[in-house]
């Protein structure tokens, strides 16, 4: 029998993570049947005969590259069963009931395309700001350059990161967190998963405005509670700014033209 669920994790690096998440999932499913698909994106593989001997039902996918985040779960995909594709950080920590609650809202939602959980930080806080409206090149402008710390709380920054929304309550929300959603696998692959052009950032925002333009709505819940251990499976460098700048770039220049990409790097690339 195929599982209700697909976990797609892409691994890089942090075997412990990895591991530590893996066993949070186990811990935390009680009433789905789910599978695990964990993506090796590392260069050099060496995790494999170890996976195998601590979670053997897990199923490995050897990447033939370091693919990025974007790719390696389009790649997981592939190689999924369920009808729901749950995309997942390998720094995260799955709470009790959380898988359950994200299948249960997509089946009884059919207008629902994305569902994703409430991420918190390690000492169990809810991350203030979770899910934003749609990204446009005057909301980048306003909300990601230097323009937000001169004018915090302008209107235009308020409404992008729904400032004052309750959060307590399912919230609706244009663009979800990529650490944590789940998806209909059928969506995801009419939608043609994520782009494969970009390496790491911006990949969710982009596959979430293509989910919205379908017709579909998407939805954060607390009731579905992660924890992110935020930039340990991706620490910040030089080398990650510049991937987080190529991907800002080409997310506005595919979606609004090469004028609008340039002017937004104009105001947020020195923020």
């Amino acid at each position: 029998m195929k599982p209700k669920v697909s976990i797609v994790i892409v691994h890089y690096a942090k075997k412990k993570v990895l591991f530590d998440s893996i066993k949070s999932i186990y811990a935390s499913c009680s009433k789905v049947t789910f599978e695990i698909v964990v993506v090796d994106n590392d260069e050099v593989k060496s995790i494999n005969k170890h996976l195998k001997k601590n979670f053997p039902k897990v199923k490995y996918v050897s990447a033939p590259e370091n693919l990025g985040y974007g790719r390696g779960n389009n790649l997981g995909v592939e190689n999924a069963e369920g009808k729901y594709v749950f995309i997942l950080n390998p720094d995260t920590v799955v709470q009790k009931n959380s898988i359950e609650t994200l299948v249960n809202f997509l089946e009884k939602n059919k207008k629902v395309g994305i569902v994703a959980p409430t991420l918190l930080d390690e000492k169990s806080r809810a991350y203030p700001l979770q899910g934003t409206k749609r990204l446009t090149p005057v909301r980048a402008i306003f909300a990601l350059s230097f323009l937000n710390k001169l004018f915090p709380g302008n209107p235009i920054s308020k409404e992008y990161w729904m400032l004052g929304i309750d959060r307590t309550k399912a919230f609706e929300a244009d663009v979800v967190p990529g650490s944590a959603f789940m998806i209909k696998k059928s969506l995801f692959e009419k939608l043609g998963g994520f782009d494969k052009n970009f390496f790491l950032y911006f990949e969710e925002t982009d596959l979430c405005k293509r989910v919205s333009e379908a017709g579909y709505k998407l939805f954060i819940l607390p009731d579905a509670k992660i924890i992110h251990y935020w930039a340990v499976s991706t620490p910040l460098s030089d080398k990650i700014k510049k991937i987080f700048e190529k991907s800002r770039f080409y997310y506005f220049k595919k979606n609004f033209g090469i004028f609008n990409a340039l002017l937004v790097e104009f105001f947020c690339k020195n923020k």
